[in-house]
């Protein structure tokens, strides 16, 4: 019998930690200050008490430790050899892979549209990338797929190549053909390592048009749960999901030192309890799945506006043409209450979660009809006719870490860029240390 079949993926251990500890109602002298106790009338002191320390329980060692435990149950609910959870966000994780990186050698692919954790990563880690350009669709100002041809030839210009990062799905809910891309990297015998921060939930869905990099191939995974899977803000996931390349203590002792010795427990304790209702709601994404394909379905005869065509169910982007998507967004929220999740001069994205209903559905649509039917300025500000500037160029003239650190001395006189500008959202980054000034 596989693990899947064995393990209890209900059990929580953290919670059940927590709970003993409560129970014995202790006197508290030890961290956090707080001892349980509210200091504003916001949080109830039941928060409080759930957000303690490194307790009694917890501090078991190896293989019983309650941390441990949980990742563990995790990682067999999604197949992989172990899930760490992280209270930094996926950031921490990516931070931790590029660093991880440097077991196998110095220079690394790079997806131009990584998050800026992946450009602190080159920072942090010191590694040398080499630009994996990603087609930059003008029409909507965001980025495409990752091309495999485009892999291939890099790949073969090169044969010092430690590791390759995509990111898949965008911010956006465009999808890479992560499969075959994993195919091409170990053909050469690169690890993949995939951001798959918007993507938490596609190994959930009940589509066999959509999957996760877990199952397509990737050695690393790092998901946001809080983006795309529902546990806190600042909560996300670093899977393990082969062994070829590194082993646990690889990428345990690459995540000290980027994480908190001190956890939030409430995070941790979210994560085990989203992965707990998963196990008990196979099917919870059913419903939602539907919902979003039909609230598509109502966006799509609204004259005036054009959708993306993406492959996320979840991700809706929007353009249109009488105003920006800024406009858009601010027009959204100031009349009709809603509240997008960005937008740029194009268009504006909205993301589906599990607090979309069938109301939110009709109110949004309500919205969206009502928006464009409003006559459109004979001036207007909108910047819905211009086009982004494509971030594709670069041209380094150093190597990021050293860029970086040069930074703190003599940053005006030096020809190449010190430091990370990244916009978020969506987190790319418009200058990278030691691309050449414009």
């Amino acid at each position: 019998m596989n693990k899947k079949e064995t393990t209890n993926f209900t059990e929580t251990p953290i919670l059940d930690v927590l709970n003993d500890y409560i129970s014995k109602n202790p006197v508290r002298m030890h961290v956090p200050f707080h001892g349980g106790m509210s200091n504003n009338n916001l949080f109830p002191n039941e928060i409080y008490k759930l957000d303690i320390s490194e307790v009694s329980g917890y501090d078991a060692g190896g293989e019983n430790n309650p941390l441990f435990k949980s990742e563990k149950i995790t990682a067999d609910f999604f197949g992989v050899l172990h899930s760490f959870y992280l209270t930094g966000g996926a950031s921490a994780g990516l931070l931790a892979s590029l660093i991880a990186l440097n077991k196998i050698g110095k220079r690394v692919i790079v997806a131009r549209n990584v998050h800026k954790s992946v450009i602190n990563g080159l920072v942090l880690s010191g590694l040398e990338p080499v630009w994996l350009d990603i087609e930059f669709d003008e029409k909507w100002g965001i980025f495409s797929k990752a091309d495999p041809e485009s892999l291939i030839k890099i790949i073969k210009n090169y044969n010092d190549l430690a590791g390759c990062v995509i990111v898949s799905p965008t911010y956006e809910g465009i999808i890479s053909d992560v499969s075959y891309i994993s195919e091409v990297c170990h053909t050469y015998d690169i690890p993949l390592i995939v951001d798959e921060a918007h993507g938490a939930h596609l190994s959930l869905l009940k589509d066999n048009e959509l999957n996760s990099a877990i199952n397509l191939g990737a050695d690393i995974v790092i998901q946001s749960w809080h983006k795309s899977l529902g546990s806190l803000t600042q909560s996300g996931v670093l899977h393990l999901v082969s062994d070829k390349y590194f082993s646990y203590n690889d990428l345990k002792r690459s995540l000290d030192l980027v994480c908190s010795t001190s956890p939030s427990f409430l995070l941790l304790l979210s994560l085990e309890l989203t992965r707990k209702y998963f196990a008990e709601n196979s099917n919870s994404f059913n419903d939602l799945l539907m919902l979003a394909q039909s609230f598509k379905k109502g966006l799509m005869p609204i004259k005036n506006i054009s959708l993306l065509k993406n492959e996320d169910p979840f991700k809706v982007y929007v353009k249109h043409y009488n105003y920006s998507g800024i406009d858009s967004g601010i027009k959204l929220f100031e009349k009709y209450s809603v509240e997008i999740e960005s937008a740029n001069e194009i268009g504006f994205l909205m993301q589906i979660g599990q607090g979309f209903t069938r109301e939110s559905a009709e109110k949004v649509l309500l919205a969206v009809n009502d928006m464009v039917a409003e006559k459109p300025p004979v001036i207007s500000d909108s910047k819905a006719g211009t086009v982004l500037v494509n971030p594709n160029n670069i041209s380094m003239k150093e190597n990021p870490r050293e860029a970086f650190l040069r930074g703190f001395r003599n940053k005006d006189s030096l020809k190449y860029e010190c430091d990370v500008v990244a916009p978020c959202p969506p987190g790319y980054a418009v200058n990278i240390p030691g691309n050449n000034k414009c």
